[in-house]
């Protein structure tokens, strides 16, 4: 008598309502499809909630491939039966998982960086969120996307809203925290719905995208970064390959045997999505970044606006127009705004006289530095400098 084909009964539990869950559940069903012993049922919300469409309290899978711990996990320890977690955020350590399929975070944070480095930008940002549900996952492209910019030599800043703020607050204040970077500056945000965040932020604080601020995403969510204005650029992780993974993963489970201790696998990067969000339309920011660059670490010589423009090998002309777009004001600000930040630093650091230190940082003139400094900070070189020393003790 021939034998019976043995057929495994699978459990998918995806969100569908967003490209990643849908992505995941493709990379699943084309590995199904090369191996007819697989059905696969789809759980709509979590496993075996009541709108799934295989409850665990009439059936047992044979296998379950999900997204993080859910609410009937107790059955499904009870029930010993094998499971795949995706992107798992989970603290519950009691819950036997015998694979993690993890995306890999260091390489998002890498990505990120490496292209607005390449763009030349001197100043990047990185914009989190407060779910603890993401800390994990956003620890590290955070950590990694400020080790990259620390090794290029540039300024990095974070940006991560308290856990008790509502939307409102979270925008409010991300708003008032864009404009204190430098710019032109790079930001990237912990997922495209963070991302439309900042684009919004930046509307209400009329920054300019991509010439003032440069923006990437994660995830690529069309939905979200086709509509948004200026499109988004994204990185596009390979889902659909940690479907397939976790589906190949569970399927050696169930033929060798359930492992001793959780199997871990990382997948990758599909593609980083170039929109209109970091795209350098007019050349402006490029341009402006290198100036930048070159008047910090010229400024404190004789330097004038035609120096930078020669430096640069573009006319003066285009160099104001550029800066003007860009940051709002002249060539002859940045170069004093410059200087007068080396001025206040070498009062608190030194104990070199006016004269010396405006000699050193670029200024002719003692009596024209002091004038300067008392018209822009409100305060005298001496009165800062006794603050300086004083705010020093108390640290």
């Amino acid at each position: 008598m021939k034998k019976k084909k043995k057929f495994y009964h699978i459990v998918v539990s995806h969100s569908q309502t967003v490209k990643a869950g849908r992505d995941r559940f493709s990379g699943v069903m084309r590995y199904a499809a090369a191996h007819n012993d697989w059905i696969v049922h789809i759980a709509k919300e979590g496993p075996y909630d009541d709108s799934s469409d295989y409850p665990i309290n009439d059936n047992r899978p044979d296998g379950i491939i999900g997204q993080g711990i859910t609410r009937n996990m107790s059955l499904i320890r009870k029930n010993g039966i094998p499971f795949v977690a995706i992107d798992d955020t989970s603290s519950e350590k009691d819950i036997r998982i015998d694979a993690e399929i993890l995306i890999d975070n260091k390489a998002l944070g890498r990505a990120a960086a490496d292209m607005f480095l390449r763009a030349g930008l001197r100043s990047l940002a990185f914009v989190g969120v407060s779910s603890p549900i993401e800390t994990f996952h956003q620890a590290l492209r955070c950590k990694t996307f400020n080790e990259c910019a620390a090794a290029a030599g540039v300024t990095c800043c974070t940006f991560i809203p308290t856990s008790d703020a509502n939307a409102t607050k979270v925008l409010k204040d991300l708003a008032a925290w864009l404009v204190t970077l430098p710019i032109p500056c790079g930001i990237m945000a912990y997922d495209d719905r963070r991302a439309q965040m900042v684009i919004d932020a930046c509307h209400m604080m009329h920054l300019k995208i991509p010439d003032q601020i440069q923006i990437i995403g994660v995830d690529n969510e069309v939905e979200i970064c086709e509509n948004v204005r200026p499109t988004l650029t994204s990185i596009q992780p390979d889902f659909y390959g940690a479907g397939y993974l976790a589906a190949q993963t569970l399927d050696h489970i169930l033929t060798d045997g359930r492992p001793r201790k959780t199997q871990k696998a990382t997948y990758g990067i599909k593609a980083i999505i170039i929109r209109e969000s970091t795209q350098d339309l007019k050349g402006g920011g490029r341009l402006v970044s290198r100036a930048l660059e070159f008047i910090r670490l010229h400024a404190h010589e004789r330097l004038s606006v035609r120096d930078v423009a020669c430096a640069l090998n573009v006319s003066r002309r285009t160099l104001e127009i550029r800066f003007l777009e860009v940051q709002g004001h002249g060539v002859a600000n940045a170069i004093r705004k410059t200087r007068l930040e080396r001025v206040r630093n070498l009062l608190v650091e030194t104990n070199r006289t006016i004269s010396e230190i405006a000699l050193d940082s670029g200024f002719a003139s003692p009596t024209h530095l002091a004038g300067l400094f008392k018209r822009t900070f409100g305060i005298t070189m001496g009165e800062w400098r006794v603050q300086g020393h004083l705010a020093s003790t108390i640290r």
